[in-house]
């Protein structure tokens, strides 16, 4: 007689045993893997502000999208047919956390946005993060899997850590929660680690930052100096490649030793697209068209005098970049999520390698007659925050300024109301 036995469960404890995922998709089985894969999440949508404080032990849904697109620039505008092909995470909004996917890749295959959203995470709560690989529409003969990839974060678990070759990818088709547990506060970055240096620069990127539990602060237990904050803004530094993202897209091979970039972003944008505010945007809601639908994270600093501006700074292009703001003192307080504490150092420009992020404090000075110019706010001092390197202040073969270039607005005394989220713009 053939003994029937009970099929075993596999618990939390056995995973985090396991630790990598070949043991845990064998003790899964196929089966397993399958239910896991396609489980129907309740997430919310990713939202590119703070969300209110979270009690320890509570949790938060982000859900993503992986698809294609196109991004406009100056000199490859998008409305002539010129835009750049492009990768990407974009967020699904909250009424349509429950769709289906065949519904979601109806309404949002190949509308990208880069970076991807801003994700403001809480201290010590369970982050779950749903990723659905929608696939291309320019390239539909591309199956490729994405993972998210949380770069710097102190993970103790490979499953979760988006590296395919010791974690589980998310094939097309499919979802995947991803589940992080966030106790240490300060700057990160994430992106798909699936064919990375193709996919990061194809734009399959976004900052990730831990809020201190200390209001208004960037980091908990600041005593050796104070990282209080008034506004916070972050930025996203990458360079563009064109050629290679003109071949991917022409199905044309492409020899990534060769690279040579032409375009170089801040939050996705050249300038003097990187100064446009939210309300200047052609097609705001980038659902409906315009040239940067597909670029909705404005790099436009506005503030009052003596606010303290907090600069969240990520790099995850292939080159070293130097910023500087002229005229602008900076003091850097965190350094790859973490808190310098005495080590703290005062600069004039802030060097970032690939793949580093910087926490960096200023003071805004005092407004001054006349105004440099003058905006839906009101009048303004202007100061540049740019790439010290001129070199990368262009736009491929356009003439005059472009590139890694920005605005600080200053505005008289009382001009500005409180900040709603990082980047938002008035």
């Amino acid at each position: 007689m053939t003994e029937k036995r009970t099929p075993r469960r596999v618990s939390r404890r056995d995973i985090l045993k396991l630790g990598g995922s070949g043991a845990l998709l064998a003790l899964m089985g196929g089966s397993g893997l399958n239910r896991l894969l396609h489980n129907d999440l309740r997430v919310a949508a990713a939202a590119p502000v703070p969300r209110p404080a979270l009690q320890p032990g509570s949790s938060m849904d982000i859900r993503l999208l992986a698809t294609d697109g196109w991004m406009g620039f100056p000199g490859r505008r998008r409305a002539a047919g010129e835009g750049i092909y492009s990768f990407g995470f974009r967020p699904v909004a909250a009424n349509e956390t429950y769709a289906k996917i065949d519904k979601l890749i109806q309404k949002y295959k190949g509308k990208v946005t880069w970076p991807a959203p801003i994700l403001a995470i809480p201290k010590d709560i369970d982050l779950y993060i749903a990723m659905t690989n929608l696939g291309f529409v320019q390239r539909p003969d591309l199956d490729d899997s994405h993972t998210i990839h949380w770069h710097g974060f102190r993970n103790p678990n490979s499953v979760f850590d988006g590296v395919p070759e010791v974690s589980i990818a998310v094939p097309l088709g499919r979802n995947f929660p991803y589940y992080f547990k966030p106790r240490d506060e300060g700057t990160y970055m994430y992106h798909c680690h699936f064919e990375d240096v193709e996919h990061v620069q194809m734009g399959m990127d976004g900052v990730v930052y831990i809020e201190a539990n200390t209001p208004g602060h960037a980091y908990d237990n600041d005593s050796a100096i104070s990282t209080a904050f008034d506004r916070q803004f972050t930025f996203m530094l990458n360079e563009i490649y064109s050629h290679a993202h003109d071949n991917l897209e022409n199905v044309q091979e492409n020899l990534w030793s060769d690279y040579k970039a032409d375009y170089w972003v801040m939050n996705g944008r050249s300038y003097p697209d990187t100064v446009l505010r939210d309300q200047e945007l052609p097609g705001s809601d980038f659902d409906l068209g315009g040239d940067l639908y597909s670029q909705p994270i404005s790099s436009l600093i506005q503030t009052n005098p003596g606010d303290r501006v907090l600069l969240r700074i990520a790099n995850l292009g292939y080159e070293q970049h130097a910023m500087q703001i002229p005229g602008i003192p900076m003091t850097v307080v965190g350094q790859d999520a973490s808190y310098l504490g005495s080590n703290y150092y005062e600069a004039t420009t802030i060097y970032l390698g690939p793949g580093e992020a910087r926490d960096v404090l200023f003071t805004a000075p005092n407004y001054s007659g006349p105004p440099d110019g003058t905006d839906g706010a009101g009048p303004y001092n202007r100061y540049w925050f740019r790439n010290r390197n001129a070199q990368r202040l262009i736009n491929g073969t356009e003439s005059g300024l472009g590139g890694m270039l920005t605005e600080v607005r200053v505005y008289p005394v009382g001009t500005l109301g409180a900040q709603t989220g990082p980047n938002k713009t008035f």
